[in-house]
């Protein structure tokens, strides 16, 4: 067998022993160093995962709205837990995580919600308005992985635990929102200007 040994791999037993507590020595110190901001990136990611019930009694569920109206909603709340927003005659395509509830439905179970609105026509400004109202959370026979919000005309609004969309199988709440054949309605026209006034704006 030889006894040849790489180029690299020479020198004294005590070199090498020097290089290697020198080695140690450097990732030592990076370790401690770098310790801080490794915690910090292991807490971010464990907060933005959501925490696991630890009430037996109680279930999760991503929130996904419907808006059936023509209002925009800029964002809203469920018991304080933020939404996300929704479009004129749109939703269901996303999801915000998440809301906790209880497994076993009961009569009287209700949550708060609040969304805030302005006209969602083009063309048209105005300024958001801010709602709020208690809802009951419709009858469910067993635990859903969605809490579906149903934005309705003339400021009803309708939660539905659901392990699924919108119009799937079963069930109970209104189907998706269809946008009208006329949606949007022509952009309004603008108005002309009254005589003489054209000259006062700056």
């Amino acid at each position: 067998m030889s006894d040849f040994t790489p180029g690299w791999l020479a020198g004294t037993t005590r070199e090498n022993d020097a290089m290697k507590r020198g080695d140690r020595t450097r990732s030592l110190r990076m370790w401690r160093a770098s310790w801080p901001a490794v915690l910090l990136c292991l807490l971010a990611l464990a907060a933005c995962r959501p925490s696991p019930a630890s009430d037996p009694d109680t279930a999760t569920a991503k929130i996904s709205a419907y808006n059936h109206t023509e209002d925009y909603i800029h964002q809203f709340y469920v018991d304080g837990q933020w939404g996300g927003n929704s479009r004129p005659y749109g939703g269901g395509g996303s999801f915000v995580c998440c809301i906790d509830y209880p497994r076993q439905w009961r009569p009287g179970l209700t949550a708060t919600v609040r969304w805030t609105t302005s006209s969602g026509i083009p063309g048209i400004r105005t300024e958001p308005v801010w709602h709020e109202k208690v809802v009951p959370i419709e009858r469910y026979e067993k635990t859903g992985t969605r809490l579906n919000v149903h934005f309705l005309p003339e400021g009803e609004v309708r939660l539905l635990i659901w392990n699924g969309a919108a119009g799937s199988t079963g069930y109970k709440g209104p189907d998706a929102p269809v946008k009208p054949a006329d949606w949007p309605p022509p952009r309004p026209p603008q108005l002309p200007i009254p005589e003489g006034q054209a000259e006062q704006q700056p």
